[in-house]
């Protein structure tokens, strides 16, 4: 029998924590656990794509009725008995540390960006709330810091697990160079479009761009609550006509390899996997210095780096890369090659390793079986 793994999560929204819980949820299968899926809110397209990959998967819909989700959540404990659970994000963590309370399983909290928009009440809660984990994952240093600072977490509570991809599908997808969306330059960048992904701060340095540049054209990707704010903003600086939100859409990869540069322009962050995706399709990256981006982004080697919230310096560092072609073609081949120890496969195993710890520890008679490869 596998042992029973319950991911606890807020939203149901597509994004960069959905998308690695998708990715390691699917392949954690091949291990010797069982995967099951419960999201705080509504179920959404988080859902839809985790029955396509034939995991189980549950919704509380707290936000719309507390009671009936709390009852809801008893029932499901009860009925699939997990060995352990692993939370994400802030409210999925502090749900689940209640949660732990009742139900005395093992609990494995995360930490996916260095969290700029918490206040010190919710540093307190982290701190104070802490004890009823096991251990915390962070996916970046940049994050395992902030919650040593800011939350008092002793460092030997927290692990840090990088995001991983499947470079070899991304390969699958590989085609001729060129663009089909736009006979220019092509920038692209893809994400929710929240605060902390700062794509108010791309707008502005795209209105930089066009007033020296009217070859360029920026292809936006996703969705989220700054949607209609940015469409606002993109006519107030009339560069609606090179300028784009094109939405949600299903494969990115189709995208991001026709895309001639990359921007990441996050106000704060984790380690993000669109750095990786577009490393892995061969792209130059122009980034911000939030979370680990600089660990992944070197500096004049396989992208530019620049401060956060500075729309002139992204504007500069575009207009630098536009400006030399070979520049550019020489940094998207070294992205490739540097992309390749972030794996989908490194990251499995190392959740693997995690997971097989902790049950030997509460659970003496866990044996480890699992498969030799992913």
């Amino acid at each position: 029998m596998k042992n029973k793994i319950l991911y606890i999560i807020p939203s149901a929204e597509i994004g960069g924590t959905e998308n690695m819980v998708i990715a390691l949820t699917s392949n954690i299968k091949l291990f010797n656990f069982e995967p099951v899926v419960l999201t705080l809110q509504h179920r959404g397209l988080f859902h839809e794509i985790l029955d396509k990959y034939l995991i189980k998967n549950y919704y509380l819909n707290l936000k719309k009725n507390p009671l009936y989700g709390v009852i809801k959540c008893v029932f499901i404990f009860f009925r699939e008995k997990p060995c352990l659970v692993q939370s994400f994000l802030f409210a999925g963590n502090i749900f689940a540390r209640i949660l732990r309370i009742f139900f005395p399983v093992p609990l494995i909290c995360s930490q996916r960006s260095t969290d700029n928009w918490r206040k010190k009440i919710h540093w307190m809660v982290e701190r104070y709330t802490s004890f009823l984990c096991c251990l915390i994952v962070s996916n970046s240093n940049a994050g395992k810091r902030v919650l040593m600072e800011k939350a008092g977490i002793n460092c030997n509570k927290i692990v840090v697990i990088p995001n991983g991809i499947d470079i070899e599908k991304i390969k699958q997808y590989k085609t001729k160079s060129g663009s089909f969306l736009h006979r220019g330059i092509v920038v692209g960048s893809i994400g929710n479009l929240r605060k902390a992904k700062g794509y108010d701060v791309l707008v502005e340095a795209a209105s930089i761009v066009c007033k020296k540049r009217k070859d360029i054209k920026f292809i936006i990707l996703g969705k989220g609550p700054l949607e209609h704010y940015l469409k606002k903003k993109i006519e107030q600086l009339h560069i609606d006509d090179s300028v784009e939100l094109y939405g949600f859409v299903d494969n990115v990869y189709n995208y991001i390899l026709h895309f001639d540069i990359v921007i990441i322009p996050s106000l704060w962050e984790g380690f993000p996997v669109v750095a990786l995706e577009s490393m892995a399709c061969g792209k130059p990256i122009i980034a911000t210095t939030a979370g680990d981006m600089p660990e992944i982004i070197q500096d004049g080697i396989n992208g530019l780096i620049v401060e956060p919230g500075n729309a002139k310096a992204m504007a500069d560092a575009l207009i630098k890369l536009v400006d030399n072609p070979n520049l550019m073609k020489k940094m998207g081949e070294r992205s490739e090659g540097l992309v390749e120890k972030f794996s989908l496969n490194n990251m499995v195993r190392e959740y693997v390793s995690v997971y097989e710890n902790i049950l030997q520890k509460m659970q003496p008679k866990f044996k480890k079986k699992h498969l030799n490869k992913v």
